[in-house]
């Protein structure tokens, strides 16, 4: 009797586990979801808030652990992207699916398209080029919203600083070295901004 006691007990236990797990990723769901949004939803005139870390893989305990990790990596990241002149970083999306993207002294522009890869969890794909006439390559976004009015732009980290280099030597901006050793260390992650309207 009382091993069976013990077994309804574990096995009401192992339930109840299973349900916090569906909770878990419910919840987390919000944090790292990458539903599709298009550019109507993101169109209009944004603004630096702080530093955006995001996740790509789909295993809920890497979430768990990713969505406390990511406010320590963001945290380490401000004082970096303070001093390149991030903190002045704006950002224009036209519904026709241009860009404008000013960081410090280079002004990166291009276009967004959506993401035709089903296996991707990416949004868009953003092709830069610095003044709008020079190409330094394309990356895959990740855009998730909060409300209409903040939005989180991230890209896979080894991109994004290919991207923040070739602009950095175009322009001659050596204050962003900082950012791009500091980015290079958190290999696997998504890098970018948190917006606001």
């Amino acid at each position: 009797m009382k091993h069976l006691i013990i077994s309804i007990a574990i096995a009401l236990f192992g339930l109840q586990s299973a349900n916090a797990q569906l909770d878990l990723k419910s919840m987390l769901g919000s944090l790292v979801s990458s539903d599709k949004i298009n550019v109507d939803k993101i169109s209009g005139s944004w603004s630096y808030s702080s530093p955006a870390v995001t996740f790509k893989s789909d295993n809920i305990l890497k979430k768990a652990g990713g969505a406390a990790a990511a406010s320590t990596v963001e945290a380490k990241l401000a004082p970096y992207y303070s001093k390149a002149g991030f903190t002045k970083m704006t950002l224009v999306i036209e519904p026709d699916s241009t860009f404008s993207m000013k960081l410090n002294r280079t002004t990166l522009k291009g276009t967004i398209a959506p993401v035709t890869d089903e296996n991707s969890q990416a949004n868009f794909v953003f092709n830069f080029k610095v003044g709008g006439k020079l190409p330094i390559g394309k990356m895959d976004a990740y855009v998730t919203m909060s409300g209409s009015n903040t939005m989180s732009l991230t890209f896979d980290v080894t991109k994004l600083v290919a991207i923040i280099e070739k602009a950095g030597t175009v322009t001659n901006n050596s204050t962003i070295k900082g950012v791009t050793k500091l980015l290079e260390s958190y290999d696997g992650i998504c890098a970018g901004f948190k917006l606001k309207k």
